[in-house]
């Protein structure tokens, strides 16, 4: 249940902000399709960490919602 979800949240946060947090955390950027190259700049390395923490952690509260969501509601009625 958890995995599943997980990764769903995050392609989903990665595709609506339009970054790669894992790639961004890394140092990487990517500017066309699969055209992957280092960033060199310290002040646009600084925003992409900051955009790309921001987006761990929505994906971190959306996904605990929603695994908490599926784990706690019952399947069949009461």
């Amino acid at each position: 249940v958890i995995l599943p979800f997980t990764i769903g949240v995050y392609l989903l946060a990665s595709q609506q902000y339009s970054i790669d947090p894992i790639l961004a955390l890394v140092g990487y950027s990517e500017y066309t399709f699969f055209n992957f190259s280092r960033v060199r700049e310290p002040y646009v390395r600084k925003l992409l960490n900051k955009r790309a923490l921001m987006v761990l952690l929505v994906t971190i509260a959306v996904g605990v919602c929603v695994i908490v969501l599926f784990v706690f509601v019952p399947g069949v009625r009461l």
